[in-house]
């Protein structure tokens, strides 16, 4: 959504902060199962190289990237930046949050970038990653092999704890948090702010530009070579759907869970600080 704003230029999934090299990239991403975690990088060079994702151009981004095996991720970074001209560059890649490494290695590359801390309810998130990780086994075959459903909730924890530890180092107005489910509730009025907050333009023709994502260059399944690069479902149907929060809450016992179990006291404390009951 951010990146479809005029003056803003929305990434897809680089990457980018969880290694110092290219090469470091290529090698925490050498599994089969995490090689498309290298496809947005890809078809956002082949789409500032060459202006197209072709399966030819997004080749050619492989390419450039194998002859740059000993380029600096800071560098590869501002190369992209610029390449993109006057709009300023939105990266949202989930790694980013996954260790606390990876946002210091950020906060070295761009130390004047803004951070939107985009939350999700503890009980929703689960859900839905719980979700997802039984269709991938499904998909792989292995659906008699039961999900863990305990680490979804170890998961939120780590990740909101990174960004909140984070957060709090930095000088105010550096960083805004919003519960995504208000954004999706309310999207003219959020989005009004966060442009507010980004010194960017607010009028109407704006506001509703952040209101098409399935606009951006990379809101499509890409080349068979880099097919990747987004959430699956986003690619699938990049449309914004709009709606009331869910009515879910802390205290029931979990879903998905076969023994009865809530959520734990740390995820609790941590979602009521987010604004969560």
């Amino acid at each position: 959504m951010l990146g479809q704003h005029p003056e803003l230029y929305g990434l897809p999934e680089t990457n980018f902060f969880v290694a110092d090299t290219v090469g470091g990239l290529f090698q925490c991403f050498a599994g089969l199962g995490d090689r498309h975690r290298l496809h947005g990088l890809v078809r956002t060079l082949a789409q500032l190289h060459d202006g197209e994702q072709t399966e030819a151009a997004a080749e050619r981004a492989w390419q450039w990237l194998r002859e740059r095996l000993d380029m600096t991720t800071h560098e590869l970074a501002w190369h992209v930046v610029s390449q993109i001209g006057q709009r300023q560059m939105v990266e949202k890649s989930p790694s980013n949050c996954a260790e606390a490494a990876y946002l210091a290695r950020l906060y070295r590359i761009f130390p004047t970038a803004r951070f939107l801390h985009l939350s999700r309810h503890p009980r929703s998130t689960s859900k839905s990653l719980y979700q997802v990780r039984q269709e991938q086994r499904a998909r792989r075959g292995r659906n008699r092999m039961p999900v863990d459903g305990r680490r979804m909730e170890e998961n939120w924890l780590k990740v909101h704890g990174h960004i909140v530890r984070f957060t709090e180092q930095l000088p105010v107005g550096q960083s805004l948090h919003l519960q995504g489910e208000l954004l999706l509730a309310n999207p003219d009025h959020y989005l009004q702010q966060i442009a507010e907050w980004l010194d960017i333009r607010m009028d109407a023709e704006a506001i509703e530009a952040m209101k098409h994502p399935e606009a951006s260059l990379f809101a499509t399944i890409g080349p068979d070579n880099a097919r990747g690069g987004n959430n699956r479902k986003y690619l699938e149907d990049p449309r914004l759907r709009t709606g009331p929060p869910p009515k879910v809450n802390l205290s029931d016992p979990l879903e998905w869970m076969t023994d009865g179990s809530r959520f734990g006291p740390a995820t609790v404390a941590l979602a009521r600080r987010l604004g969560y009951l």
